[in-house]
C-alpha cells in the first residue's frame, strides 16, 4: 500500500471517524512499522488488538464505527438491532476485560447522566458479551456532516454554536468536561444541539478547551471563511471565552450586530432600487410626453436686426427649422427638431433668444416679414412656446438618465 493514503490516518488516530477495518488496520500498523513511528505503531496495534477481540453484536447492538479512543476503552457508534436506534458503546479494552479495578472506573459514569441528553442516561452493562457503557444518541452526528460541499447557512452554523454552548453550560455545570471525545460526540438535533457525555478516561481539560473544540468544530464548517459564526468561532478556537455562558452572550452580540448590518444594508439597497426604479418611471414618462404634443404649423419672423439678417423659423408639424436667413434664402434652413433625433438645444437656444430679443433689433421690419409670411406674434409665441417646454423635458429627461446610471453604477 502506498503511504500517502495511510499518513493522515496514522497522524489523526484520535480523531474521529477512524476506520474499522481491520485491513486498513493492518496496513496502517505496516506502513508505521516501515515509517519507523513508534508512538502510532504502539497506538494502531493497540486498536487492532481492540478491534479483533471484540464481538461485531455487543449485546443487540452491532458495531458500526470507531469514534474515540482512550487508554482504557474505545468508543463505537452502533445500531440496535431490534429497535433500530443509534448507541454509543464504550467498550474496555482487552487488557482491562477482567479487571475490577477498570470495571469500577467505567461504572463511575452510571451515576452521573450526560447533561446534553437527559432522556438517554448512560448504563453499564459487565454481565453481558462484553462490559461496556450505553448510550441512546438521538439525532444525527456533527462529524457527519465532513467533507464540507455547500456554502454555509449562518442560521444554522449559529445554531450548531449555540447549542453546542447551551450543552456545555449544563456539562460544565455540573462540573464535568468532555475534552478530546466532544469532536465525536457532538449531535445535531431538530431542537437544537446535544453533546453526549461518555466520561473518557484520564480528563485533563478545563471548560475553556472544550470551547475552543467546539469553535474549532464550527470553524471547520465554513471553509471559504466567509461567515460571520465562522469567523467567531475561528477567534474562539485560538482565545476562548471564560465560559459557556460568555460565550452565548457574545454569540447573541455579534448575531445582533450583523442582523442590525444586514437590516441597514437592506435599507440602503431598498432605496436606491426605489430611487432608480422611479428615476426610470420618470424618463419613461418624460419620453411619452416628448412625442405626446406636435409643435404648431408655420413659418415665423422671430427678429430682425438693424442690418436685415432675420431669424426665421418653420415647423411643418414634426419637423422644425430655424436660424438666421437673409430674404429667400430662409428656405434653407438647419434641423432644430425632429421626432427621431429630439431637440437641438443650442439651435433651439438661439431662437429663444431671439424671440426674447425681438425689439433690440428692427421691429419695423420684423412685422413687415411677418405680414409676408402671413403668421401672427401670437402663433409666433405658441411656437417659441412649444420649445421652450421642450427644453425643459429634454434637460429632465438627460438628469433622470444620468441619475439611473449613477445608481447602477454604484450598486
Amino acid at each position: 500500500m502506498a503511504a500517502e493514503p495511510l499518513r493522515p490516518y496514522i497522524k489523526l488516530v484520535n480523531i474521529p471517524l477512524l476506520p474499522p477495518d481491520p485491513s486498513t488496520l493492518a496496513q496502517a500498523r505496516a506502513q508505521a512499522e516501515a515509517d519507523g513511528d513508534d508512538a502510532a505503531l504502539l497506538q494502531l496495534r493497540e486498536l487492532e488488538l481492540a478491534h479483533a477481540a471484540l464481538p461485531p453484536v455487543i449485546d443487540g447492538a452491532r458495531r458500526s464505527r470507531l469514534l474515540h479512543t482512550d487508554a482504557i476503552s474505545t468508543t463505537w457508534e452502533a445500531w440496535s438491532t431490534a429497535q433500530g436506534h443509534r448507541l454509543f458503546l464504550r467498550c474496555l479494552r482487552p487488557q482491562w476485560q477482567e479487571d475490577p479495578v477498570m470495571w469500577r472506573r467505567m461504572a463511575q459514569a452510571v451515576g452521573r447522566t450526560g447533561p446534553g441528553l437527559m432522556s438517554s442516561p448512560i448504563s453499564w452493562h459487565p454481565d453481558g458479551d462484553w462490559p461496556h457503557l450505553r448510550v441512546l444518541a438521538e439525532g444525527a452526528l456533527v462529524i457527519d456532516r465532513f467533507p464540507v460541499e455547500d456554502a454555509p447557512v449562518t442560521a444554522r452554523m449559529a445554531r450548531l454554536l449555540g447549542g453546542g454552548l447551551e450543552a456545555l453550560v449544563q456539562l460544565h455545570a455540573n462540573e464535568l468536561t468532555q475534552g478530546s471525545a466532544l469532536t465525536s460526540l457532538l449531535i445535531e438535533q431538530p431542537q437544537g444541539t446535544s453533546i453526549v457525555w461518555m466520561d473518557t478516561f484520564a480528563q485533563s481539560c478545563t471548560p475553556q478547551d472544550d470551547i475552543a473544540s467546539l469553535a474549532r468544530i464550527i470553524a471547520d464548517l465554513d471553509l471559504q471563511e466567509t461567515d460571520p459564526v465562522g469567523g467567531l468561532a475561528r477567534e474562539w478556537a485560538e482565545d476562548p471565552p471564560p465560559t459557556a455562558k460568555d460565550g452565548i452572550e457574545i454569540l447573541i452580540q455579534s448575531l445582533g450586530s450583523q442582523l442590525l448590518s444586514a437590516r441597514h444594508h437592506l435599507a440602503v439597497a431598498g432605496r436606491k432600487a426605489h430611487q432608480q426604479d422611479r428615476a426610470t418611471r420618470l424618463a419613461s414618462m418624460v419620453r411619452r410626453l416628448a412625442s405626446a404634443i406636435a409643435p404648431p404649423q408655420g413659418r415665423f419672423c422671430l427678429k430682425t436686426t438693424s442690418d436685415g439678417v432675420q431669424v426665421i423659423v418653420e415647423s411643418e408639424g414634426e419637423v422644425i427649422r430655424g436660424g438666421a436667413a437673409a430674404g429667400e434664402a430662409g428656405r434653407f434652413l438647419p434641423v432644430v427638431y425632429t421626432p427621431d433625433q429630439g431637440l437641438d438645444a443650442q439651435a433651439a437656444r438661439f431662437l429663444l433668444r431671439a424671440w426674447a430679443t425681438r425689439d433690440a433689433g428692427d421691429p419695423l421690419a420684423r412685422e413687415v416679414a411677418q405680414a409676408t409670411l402671413g403668421a401672427t406674434d401670437e402663433d409666433a409665441a405658441l411656437l417659441i412656446r412649444w420649445l421652450s417646454c421642450m427644453a425643459r423635458v429634454r434637460a429632465a429627461r438627460l438628469l433622470l438618465e444620468a441619475a439611473h446610471r449613477g445608481h447602477r453604477a454604484t450598486a
